[in-house]
């Protein structure tokens, strides 16, 4: 009986210490290009019940700024890196999809990070359409852009993350559509308010009347078509420019959104493996007796080390943050937290039991050490 119950033990103490969370961060410092370079990684294990990745926004608009440590908090998340590139009002750059509903059109010059209902991650090129289709009609309205400024003679959609209205002060024509139902029709110089988990499809156009396609009432549906087609979405974000594509190193020397990649500095990568584990790190940049920084080959060399078949570039420099377990781990250029527009948060839902044995296991680890 004894012999018994002490076997039970020590299978319950090996399984204790060889159990690994799903999200595991690590910090190690390393000699590359005859530079000390400080990286910070996270290793997400997609595969895991429980765990997700989910796109923050500051104030969950798409304009602003504010701290990532902040959107990890707010959002009840373990980890996060700051996100996207955007614009100097804080507006993001590219294809967003969020809580399934998408936000903004992909652009066609770098590949996007998209976590689908299937379980999978894609990592690559990809066009957006989005159409406006009524029911028992072909004829389709064709959205131009979504949640930004708009155009003259341009159809625009926009949904309440932008905002109250859609702040429009010139001619346009509006439909208000909330619950797949058109709800209003309003020609007029005037911002149109947007309805709480409705849209306004709007046009500024002089000739309004050519442009009097839906009525109220009509039930319209909103479809986005993805080129290629990866299925239903439920997280995606436009990244910075290719890394490891294919397992192939095939970061350029030059970016549109970064510049020349050539020049060492703070990073913060994204790649996925063969077996669905999500790589995120942060290299710290611009600190000579700490951390100076790093290329784009260099971090693309970085990920291949890890086993990432595809891997992308997030926005870098003075932005690159990563947060684990509520708080800044990797030391920012600028020696704090700089404000961005959007963040990557990594959420764990665990139950009680999970929770407990993970405490036991590092409490096991750090006894043993």
């Amino acid at each position: 009986m004894f012999i018994v119950r002490f076997i039970i033990i020590i299978n319950l103490i090996l399984n204790l210490y060889s159990y690994n969370d799903p999200v595991i961060y690590k910090d190690e410092n390393i000699t590359l290009n005859n530079r000390t370079q400080q990286i910070h990684t996270l290793e997400v294990d997609l595969e895991e019940p429980g765990v997700s990745i989910t796109n923050a926004l500051s104030f969950s608009k798409i304009y602003g700024f504010e701290k990532t440590s902040v959107m990890v908090k707010d959002n009840g998340a373990i980890a996060g890196v700051n996100g996207m590139f955007y614009t100097m009002y804080g507006h993001h750059i590219g294809l967003l999809v969020k809580d399934k509903k998408i936000v903004s059109k992909a652009n066609n010059y770098t590949p996007v990070v998209a976590f689908l209902e299937s379980g999978e991650t894609f990592i690559g090129d990809i066009n957006t359409e989005v159409k406006i289709k009524r029911k028992d009609d072909n004829n389709n309205i064709i959205v131009s852009t979504m949640n930004d400024g708009a155009n003259d003679e341009t159809w625009v959609l926009y949904s309440d993350i932008y905002g109250n209205s859609n702040r429009i002060t010139r001619k346009s024509i509006n439909y208000v559509i909330e619950d797949n139902r058109v709800i209003d029709k309003v020609i007029t110089t005037e911002p149109v308010d947007i309805p709480r988990n409705g849209y306004v499809l709007s046009r500024v156009t002089v000739d309004t009347d050519k442009y009097d396609l839906l009525k109220v009432n009509d039930i319209v549906g909103i479809e986005t078509v993805y080129t290629p087609d990866i299925g239903p979405v439920k997280e995606a974000f436009q990244s910075g420019g290719w890394l490891v594509k294919d397992s192939v190193n095939v970061a350029k020397d030059y970016e549109p959104l970064m510049g020349n990649t050539r020049i060492p500095n703070p990073r913060t990568i994204v790649g996925i493996t063969k077996d669905n584990k999500l790589i995120i790190k942060v290299i710290d940049g611009r600190q000579p007796n700490h951390s100076y920084g790093v290329t784009g080959k260099n971090c693309a060399d970085l990920m291949l080390k890890e086993g990432c078949i595809n891997a992308v570039y997030l926005d870098g420099g003075a932005s690159s943050t990563m947060v684990y377990e509520n708080k800044v781990v990797n030391s920012p250029s600028n020696k704090e937290e700089r404000k961005v527009a959007h963040s990557i948060v990594v959420k764990y839902e665990t139950n009680i039991i999970s929770r407990i044995f993970s405490k036991i296991r590092n409490f096991a680890r750090n006894f043993i050490k």
